[in-house]
This record gives C-alpha cells, structure tokens and sequence, in this order.
C-alpha cells in the first residue's frame, strides 16, 4: 500500500498513515525499495518494531494517525474514485499541471495523473503552435529531445509544457514536490519555468540536480509498479473492487425483490422483523429474502457473513430502497419530459383511509415518437380545500421536480368551482403565472354530469333508479335473501351470474352495471321477492314482508322494464364514450367527435319507432315473469268548463302510452341531448380552435380554405412564443400539398397520426412550427381520469393494516405500482448510487 514517492507528500493519505503504527511496519533508511516490496509481507506477519518505524517517518515524511486503519484501508477505493473525479479526462491535455493550482496531490490523484502521463503538446504528431510570451520568446519543441554523448537521441519524458500557462515543468517534481522544494519553479503549478530564452540551458541544468534525480526514481518506481501491477494500492483497490461488487450484487437482488412487492402493491413489513429470531410474522420483504437465499449462494453468503447491523434488512433500509427506486422512476419520466419541452398538469384529490385530503399530480406529455404519454408523478398532503392550497402544493411539487412552468400548455380538473372558477379557483391562479396554461374541464366528469341531470329530469328516472338501489340494499343486505337471489339466479341462468351492484355518482359506470345486473336477474329477483313477501321464509319480520311486497309492486309494472331496457340502451352508449374518454392517448378532435356522435345516437331513439321498439322489449321481459303488459292508466282530467264551450272539449285524456312517452321518454332524452351540448360547449369552443389541424376536414382540397388559415392565423397569435406565424402559414400550405399528393387516393390519418406521420417521413425539420402546433394540440388533456386511477391504486396500499404509511413512502410506493411499466426499466447501478449517496452506509458501494 505504500510507495515511498508517494509516500512523501503533504497529501491525504488516511489509508497508509496509520499502517506503520498499528501493524508496526519497520522502515529501513537505507534500502527504501526493499522495505516497500516486504510492505505486504510484513503487513500480514505483523512482527516488526514500532520503533524502527518512527525513525524512518521524518525522512519519508510519512504523517501517522495511529488510529481508524481497518476503515482507512476500506475507503481507499472510494478516495481513489473521488479524486480521479478531478482529472476530467475529456478536456485536452487533462494532466496540464496548471489544472491542479489549488489542488493538493493526494496519493489517488499521483496514482491517477502517473497512469495518464505528462503534458506533451506536440509531440504526438499533431500540429501544435506554441505561443511566444511577453518576450516574444516560445517554447521549442526540440527540447524534447535529448541528445547523448554517443549521439544517441532519447525522450526527456519528465518535461512538461503547460498549454494553458506557457510555461515548463518537471513531471516528477510535480508529482513529488516536497522532494524537490529547492526546485519549486518546476514543481508548483503555480510558478513555473517561463524564461525561454534559456530554456533549453535550464533543462539542462534541471535534470543534472539532485533534487531531479531523487524525484524522477520516485516516479519511475511507481510507473512500473502500476504498470505491472504490483503496488499495495493496487491489491487493496482490486479487494475493495470484489467486495464492492459483491455488495452490489446483494444490493440488486433486495432491490428487486422490493421491486416486485412496490409493483403488485404489496406489504413490506410484519410484526417482528428481526431476523435472527424466528417469528411466525416477519414481514413480506424478510419472508422473501429467506426464500431466495434458499436458492441463490451470494444472498445466502450474505446472511450468513454479515455482521447484524450490516444484513440490510431493517426497515429504514427498506425505506431508502423505496426512495431510490422511486427517485430513479421519476427522472426517468422527467427526462423525457424535457425532451418533449411541453407538458400538461392533471390534478385531483381523494380521502384515504385516515381522512388526509390526498393530492395527486400527473403530467401528459408527447415524446419522441409522436406518442401522447401521460404519467403519474406524486401524492402530497393538502393541508386544505381552497384553491390557495391547492397552487401551493402545485408551485411546491413544479420546484421539486424542477419543472419550467413556463412549458406547460394545459390544465385540466374536474368541474368543482375551487379547481375550476375563472376568477378564484386553481385554474385563474395557474393562469395567472402562465397565460398559455389552458383548462379543460375533466371531458369523463362531464360525461357523468349529464347523465345524473338528464335522470333528474324525470320523476319517474328518479324513482327507476332509487328502487334499484333498494333492490340491492334489500337483496344483498341479509345473507338469507341472498341465497335466495343465488339460487333463483342458478336456475335462470348458466353460466356467469351478474350479482347486483350499487349505485354511485362518483363511479361513472355504477349506473350501466346497476341496470345490466338487474336487467339480466330480473325474474330470479321476482321471485325472491315473491317467495320473501309470501313469508316463506322463517323468522321474517313483518318489515321484512312489507318491503318485498313494496318492491314486488313496482318490479312487476311494465314502466320499471320499460326504464330497464331504455336506460341499457342509453348508458351502453354513454359507457363506451366514457371509456374512449379516459384513453390517454386521446386528442381533442377525436373525442369531440365521439362526443357529437354518441349525441346523435341519442338523438336518433326519439322516435316513435324507437319507443314501440323499447316498449315491444319491455313487454317481452314482463312476460317471463308474468308482470304487467300496459302502462298504468291516468286518471282522467277534467278542466273548467266555460258557459260558450262544447262539451267534447272537456276530456283531455290521453292514452297511457303516448302519455309515458311524451311525459317521461322523450323528456329524457331531451334533457340527455340538451345538457350534454349545454356542458360540453367550452370543449367544442377549445376544438374549433384546433379545427384546422384535422386533415379529414381541410387537407383533402387542392386549395386551403380561408377559414383553415384564419384559424391557423389565430392559433399564431395565441402561441406567438412557440411558432413563428409566417413560417407557419408556409409550412402549412406545404405540408397540406403534400398530404394531399400522397393519400388523395386512400382514406387518410387521423389527427392523432399526424405528427407519427411526420416523425416517420423525416418531415420534422421541414415543418418545426407545424410540428410544434401538434405537440401543443396533442399536449392538451381529454379528462383528468389519469388522476382517478391513481387513487384506485391509493386505496389498495393505504389499507386498514397500513394507515400509518408516511407521506413520502406513500408517494413513492405509489409511483412504483402506478408507473410499473417505467419502473421496471430503472437501471440498478443508478438506484444504487442515489442509494448510497443518501447517507454513509456500513458496507462498500
């Protein structure tokens, strides 16, 4: 470990100070080489004089600290690693010694600067011009070379020129410089040999020196040393490299295995965790290191060997692992992000099982390949509801991952006045930073928006929909009525039995799986019905009885499986939008289209034909279980007489079916059309903003519209610090010519393939302010359902068991099982080096 040369210098060397004294190291005056080579040697026999190697300490001025060797020798290779980060080897001539003015030479950087070899401009083949200073003298290049007596020519590879200073310097000395102290102009970096005139006399007179001699054998012994090998450095540095590569390797498989419980979701921790005892409850994450150590020898060396505070077993271990992987998922996603320049806020909130308000952040994004991605980054605590709080978690989680907000074009919420209000909600405050921030209204929220309004419409919608929720109260809320339902249910129908479902405003498909449920049950559920309200069953109550017979009335009129097979039908409809909505691949375009189309679709049943359909439906369902084939008749309405009216006039009766028709069937699909283009108005406004960007709708025309490039014209003007407007306009023309020429003759892309379709032509260079309008366009949200997911996810790893998980570990097992796909793609290496760099760890890494 200890080379003499080295040895010599006022540098840190904590890993040689302490040899001499605790292993009692003799050090010899006379014959220095012999004492370094026994150094191994006489380090394992550990029986010399401590005395002899104090004497030898003021010549080799070796500092010694006789304490700490065993952790000194340890962090040789982590001191070597750290000071080869000074030679930055990628800037030219890296051993120049004018780089290292304020640099001490410790005994890894001589090590690193010797394998790197002096600074010799010129002499490598490539043209150098060297500089004349003040004097107008330069430096020669010929001194380089040294000519002997017998003609003989030699290198003199002790001579530097430093580039940067123009000035010489001795590499020896420079390296051992406190041999050399009489000599300090061609040692110090910050001297230095500048007189040209005499340069060649001075080096001359430089090699002859004593001081030269001692320093240069100093240097040749360590260049043949680490060129072949042998210096103790050198075998501890290859023993830290195989101890370190064997933690690592442990290090690997306990992230993995937290991997694999963070991605499903699962548990880390158990009653007891301390694994030298055997517990019935250790936890998932001891459990399963026991399970693969039965089978893999480096993690079953490792628990063997290790001391007990070194297993990295504990939960705070755990906890850093957590960290790490979850750090490296981010950046991960923030690297592209960055790549993609523009980006989109989601944001929303939910309760969790310890009733903190949870805040969740996801970000929509378009990468390299022209793909919409959009990704959940974190969950923070909202210290409260208003729309304040709200902006300072935001500005808190945007500083955090250190994002420009000035790049993000979109926000969208759900429709609740702190998120969404002009003047005082979250989107004005965004808004307020970022005018080009624009909000869009979750398009899924609205979507369910309408149709709780359009079942508001009707009394009878009302009453349709509250009896199936008594439905499923009263059928799933005794366990006998149940078996019941079940076994009616067997008998019906083969195969997958639908069990009832409950109602929910909040869960956008409650409603179509409510209506299905009871839709394909519905004689099973008459006769549990009729078999409860009969008192069949033993120790009924007579509530019990009232209740099914009160059900039984309403189940078997012909009005409840009229509203059964309309709202099937209507919610069908609505569920498939509602699930093309919350794609995160969507573009506003299309789902403004999906939009208009499911509109129509609903505008299409207010038909007469389509009601007698319905009703035809109705009347077949009745039938299998004998329920009423008629509307309820209404009672006859009489209005006042006047003395000059006819009497025909007074009877305003109309027929029960064009009365539940006009009354109920079509005031519900009034209000389903009506309300859904009263509140999707602001999204068709946003779109008809972009319209010009749907090659179905202008690039098929040899000739650009007007109003194609008026809107073009005002898009400029909205994002005038992204696109250059007269680039625009002829990118636009160009790029539609081209469309046109060549799919004139087939169907054509839709607006979400149009960057691909740029990006795999190799058109993005032709077309930059076209491309970066799509990106824009692409970069605005549909819905905000990316943010809803995130809280399924939330209640499954905040559980009962659970509820006292910290804000942090919460988040970042939540990026783990959310974003499994990236985190699977996390480099090992990386999560360990942010492993290790959290705090200093026990083992080498």
């Amino acid at each position: 470990m200890i080379f003499s040369g080295v040895a010599n210098q006022p540098a840190n060397l904590n890993t040689i100070k302490s040899t001499i004294s605790k292993y009692q190291i003799p050090v010899v005056k006379k014959n220095l080489d012999q004492d370094i080579a026994n150094v191994p040697n006489e380090i394992e026999d550990q029986s010399a004089n401590l005395s002899s190697a104090k004497n030898s300490i003021p010549k080799y001025q070796i500092p010694v600290d006789i304490t700490n060797l065993d952790q000194d020798i340890a962090n040789v290779p982590n001191e070597i690693q750290s000071q080869s980060i000074l030679i930055d080897k990628s800037v030219e001539y890296p051993s120049d010694p004018d780089l290292f003015r304020e640099t001490i030479l410790s005994t890894p950087l001589i090590r690193a600067l010797t394998e790197i070899g002096p600074c010799q401009p010129g002499i490598d083949g490539k043209h150098f011009i060297f500089p004349k200073n003040k004097n107008g003298q330069s430096f020669l290049l010929k001194w380089y070379d040294k000519i002997t007596k017998s003609n003989f020519p030699c290198k003199r590879n002790w001579l530097v020129y430093s580039p940067r200073s123009n000035k010489m310097f001795c590499f020896p000395c420079f390296l051992f410089r406190t041999i050399s102290q009489h000599h300090y102009q061609w040692s110090d970096p910050s001297k230095g040999v500048s007189n040209f005139r005499k340069g060649h006399e001075k080096i001359v007179k430089h090699e002859q020196s004593n001081e030269h001699k001692i320093a240069e054998r100093e240097y040749l012994i360590l260049r043949t040393r680490i060129k072949n090998d042998s210096t103790v450095v050198h075998n501890i540095i290859l023993a830290g490299k195989k101890e370190k590569e064997h933690n690592r390797n442990v290090l690997k498989r306990l992230i993995d295995l937290s991997l694999f419980l963070a991605k499903n979701g699962l548990p880390f921790r158990g009653h007891r965790e301390n694994f030298s005892y055997k517990t019935p409850n250790q936890g998932l994450f001891i459990e399963l290191v026991k399970l693969v150590s039965k089978y893999d020898a480096v993690l079953a060396k490792h628990l063997a060997e290790s001391n007990k505070n070194e297993t990295y077993l504990s939960h705070m271990i755990q906890n850093d692992i957590i960290k790490s992987m979850a750090h490296e998922t981010v950046q991960l996603i923030l690297n592209e992000i960055k790549l993609a320049k523009y980006f989109t806020i989601i944001i929303d909130s939910t309760i969790d099982i310890n009733k903190n308000d949870q805040f969740s952040l996801s970000l929509r994004f378009v990468d390299n390949e022209g793909k919409i991605r959009e990704h959940f980054i974190c969950f923070e605590e909202l210290p409260g509801a208003s729309a304040s709080n709200y902006f300072n978690i935001l500005n808190k989680c945007i500083e955090k991952y250190n994002l420009e907000f000035s790049m993000c074009r979109g926000q969208a919420y759900d429709g609740a006045s702190t998120m969404s209000g002009r003047f005082s909600g979250l989107q004005s405050k965004v808004k307020e930073l970022n005018p080009l921030a624009m909000y869009i209204h979750c398009c899924a929220h609205n979507l369910n928006l309408v149709l709780i309004d359009s079942i508001r419409s009707s009394v009878v919608a009302v009453s349709f929909f509250g009896t199936l929720e008594t439905l499923y109260t009263f059928l799933t809320g005794s366990l006998p009525r149940l078996h019941i339902l079940k076994e009616e249910q067997a008998k019906q129908v083969e195969g997958v039995i639908l069990t009832l479902k409950k109602l929910s405003d909040t869960r956008w498909a409650s409603h179509k799986r409510a209506v299905d449920s009871v839709y394909n049950s519905l004689p099973a559920i008459v006769k549990t019905l009729k078999q409860i309200s009969k008192g069949k069953i033993s120790n009924t109550k007579s509530k019990t009885v009232s209740e099914a017979q009160g059900l039984l009335f309403h189940v078997m009129k012909l009005k409840f499986s009229f509203m059964l097979v309309m709202w099937k039908n209507i919610l069908g409809k609505a569920y498939i939008l509602s699930n093309y909505l919350q794609n995160t691949s969507i573009d506003l375009t299309t789902a403004f289209n999906m939009i208009t189309a499911c509109s129509e679709n609903i505008k299409s049943m207010r038909t007469t034909e389509h009601f007698l359909e319905i009703q035809k439906n109705a009347i077949v369902l009745c039938e299998t279980f004998d329920g009423a084939t008629k509307f309820d008749e209404q009672r006859n309405k009489k209005t006042k007489q006047f003395f000059d009216e006819m009497g025909v006039d007074n009877n305003l009766n109309k027929s029960s079916d064009l009365n539940f028709k006009i009354h109920t069937y079509f005031v519900i699909l009034d209000s389903f059309v009506n309300v859904l283009n009263h509140r999707f108005e602001d999204f068709s406004n946003t779109v008809q903003q972009f319209e010009c960007l749907d090659p179905k709708k202008y690039f098929f025309d040899k000739k650009i519209s007007e109003k194609s490039i008026n809107q073009l014209i005002k898009l400029s003007d909205i994002y005038q610090i992204d696109i250059d407007q007269d680039d625009l306009i002829l990118e636009y023309e160009s790029f539609s010519s081209v469309y046109y020429h060549l799919n004139k003759d087939c169907e054509g892309i839709s607006t979400n393939d149009v960057l691909k379709f740029m990006i795999t032509n190799d058109m993005i260079s032709s077309y930059p302010n076209l491309s970066t309008l799509y990106k824009i366009f692409y970069t605005l949200p549909v819905s905000s359902a990316t943010a809803e997911r995130s809280f399924s996810r939330l209640k499954l790893i905040k559980t009962f068991l659970r509820s006292t998980l910290t804000e942090e570990k919460l988040s970042n097992l939540a990026i783990l099982s959310i974003e499994k796909c990236t985190a699977e793609k996390i480099d090992f290496d990386k999560v360990i080096e942010t492993f290790a760099q959290m705090k200093k760890r026990r083992k080498l890494l």
